[in-house]
């Protein structure tokens, strides 16, 4: 899939990600047995945990990647596109639910209104790690196009997951405090990483002389911190690709 999307000059992820959808339940996975054969459901959870730890080592060398400082000097900008990002598809999203909503939703046990939300929330949320993997193969990271993209996806997913942690509330008839919640404590977070955290760190690195390159307590240190993040920003309910970029 790769090499034939190579003629087209489209990153290898793209070909990825159609490659999945075919291997998956709408293409392949309608042959009798296929998944059952190709995925059994014993290896799955192997097979997560491998692509979950992939994707976060990946990001978090995106993260290394990017300068802060181009990040904040081009802020305005990203959240202008990061709210466009997110009108526009969230709009389309919900002309999309009404066809779909009268044709295949049971309207005795599903709102009108949360299956709208949902379905628009859902469409405006950016597939983030997709982002990073195509800014890396264009060779964007460096410049000030792929700062403002990315530093605009990081918006965009911390608000589309808090957006869609309501919708789930209000789905399950329960008050919007767990989205409330999310976002408080990702903010928290953040700031206990970029201060504490981060203090820390630099007293680790005079202490390990790691100045001129990281020693081996200094490599530990800094892969327990990055998994530690990627697991609590995962228990409090926001995926753990955003949190090891802002590590």
């Amino acid at each position: 899939m790769g090499y034939v999307f190579s003629f087209a000059r489209q990153p290898k992820v793209i070909a990825e990600v159609i490659g999945g959808v075919i291997l998956g339940p709408t293409v392949m996975g309608r042959i009798p047995n296929f998944s059952a054969a190709i995925f059994p459901k014993p290896s799955m959870a192997n097979l997560s945990l491998i692509a979950n730890i992939g994707l976060i080592l990946f990001l978090f060398l995106i993260g290394v990647e990017v300068d802060p400082k181009t990040m904040k000097k081009n802020g305005r900008n990203a959240a202008l596109i990061s709210v466009i990002g997110m009108i526009l598809p969230f709009g389309l999203g919900t002309a999309v639910a009404v066809p779909l909503y009268n044709r295949y939703v049971d309207h005795e046990t599903t709102s009108f209104g949360h299956f709208l939300l949902f379905v628009g929330v859902a469409m405006a949320i950016t597939a983030f790690p997709v982002l990073c993997r195509i800014l890396t193969a264009t060779q964007l990271l460096d410049n000030r196009v792929g700062v403002i993209v990315l530093a605009a996806g990081v918006g965009n997913d911390v608000v589309g997951w808090v957006l869609l942690a309501l919708t789930l509330a209000l789905v399950n008839s329960k008050s919007g405090a767990s989205a409330v919640y999310i976002l408080l404590a990702a903010v928290g977070w953040s700031l206990f990483m970029l201060w504490p955290v981060k203090m820390a760190f630099r007293w680790l690195i005079k202490k390990t002389g790691s100045h001129n390159g990281p020693s081996p307590l200094m490599m530990v240190a800094t892969f327990v911190m990055v998994f530690t993040s990627a697991f609590f920003t995962g228990i409090i309910g926001m995926f753990a690709d955003l949190s090891t970029v802002i590590y």
